[in-house]
């Protein structure tokens, strides 16, 4: 029951940041409501029309998807319907619904649908999150002002965390923020964000907002809407799995399209170096291909914790404030 609420609080935070947004839903795969949030005129009949629509919808896609549904829209004359499915749950299978205006525009709207997920994802999990939903329609780096002491303020930059699926961006971010290690692979659904507040000096404090990419090649005509407004962008590969080093320049290809500011800082890491007894001819590669661009490197794992702390402080010293 905790868990519906915090669901439907969540919700309603999205409801907020989106003005076409009707309502949003959790539905298993067999058409049960497990969480749902509406806008104040927003009746059973209506909740009635776009079941009916998306048990349609359902019984198509599984004539095609053994294992996976994706993501998908459909369109009414009364509302558009963007549905994406939910990964790994503890407990079922479910899609995460979202109902907007019939003439809104998804392309802003999924960008939040990607948060919403892997948050909800998360929730369904009985883990620990917070259900605040950033405004991803402003680019610009955020200077907080605190009312309560005048001369205090924070800073927030957006780091842009990129890399394929396995390189261990989620537990590399995790053990940073919390000095934890968690060996329970799920994927990123699109999207993750968390921060990690840092003091610089007596009232002045820095804010790294962390957006953990998803790698997956499904997620790939989503992660564009993030890239916007990074200050710094990291890109990992896997030391123990080479074919991760090889895929370095897709992704710094990739990120180039969609920033605003190409003079922001890049990172290139190599993780899990805990897994590797000699990394001399795979680092004498990366050498070579970081000379291509002017990167810095940086070794890390997300086991021991091994040089992530150096990331972070090069990070600090390197960004514009």
């Amino acid at each position: 029951m905790l868990r519906v609420k915090l669901l439907e609080e969540l919700f309603a935070n999205v409801l907020n940041e989106i003005e076409e947004l009707l309502a949003i839903l959790i539905v298993d795969l067999d058409g049960l409501i497990i969480a749902r949030q509406s806008i104040n005129d927003f009746d059973e009949e209506i909740i009635g029309a776009i079941m009916g629509v998306l048990d349609g919808a359902l019984n198509k896609i599984k004539r095609f998807a053994e294992t996976s549904y994706g993501s998908g829209t459909f369109d009414t004359n009364e509302f558009r319907l963007f549905y994406l499915e939910l990964g790994n749950l503890a407990h079922t299978k479910a899609l995460l619904v979202l109902v907007s205006t019939p003439f809104s525009n998804i392309d802003g709207i999924v960008p939040y649908a990607y948060i919403a997920a892997e948050k909800t994802s998360q929730i369904l999990n009985d883990k620990e999150i917070s259900i605040l939903i950033p405004n991803l329609r402003n680019g610009k780096k955020e200077m907080i002002l605190h009312e309560d002491h005048s001369s205090s303020k924070s800073i927030i930059n957006k780091i842009a965390i990129i890399g394929d699926d396995f390189v261990g961006k989620t537990t590399l971010i995790n053990m940073y923020v919390n000095g934890e290690f968690n060996d329970e692979y799920k994927p990123t659904i699109g999207i993750s964000i968390v921060e990690k507040k840092l003091q610089l000096m007596k009232n002045v404090n820095l804010i790294f907002k962390l957006f953990d990419f998803g790698g997956l090649r499904t997620f790939a005509k989503v992660r564009r809407h993030f890239y916007r407004g990074s200050d710094a962008i990291i890109v990992i590969f896997d030391y123990s799995s080479p074919d991760s080093l090889e895929k370095l320049n897709e992704w710094i290809e990739e990120s180039i399209q969609f920033i605003d500011d190409h003079s922001v800082p890049y990172l290139i890491v190599g993780n899990k170096i805990d897994k590797v007894n000699e990394r001399k001819n795979i680092r004498d590669k990366l050498v070579i291909f970081a000379k291509q661009y002017n990167f810095p490197i940086f070794e890390t794992s997300s086991l021991t914790g091994e040089g992530i702390d150096e990331i972070f402080m090069y990070l600090t010293s390197n960004i514009k404030f």
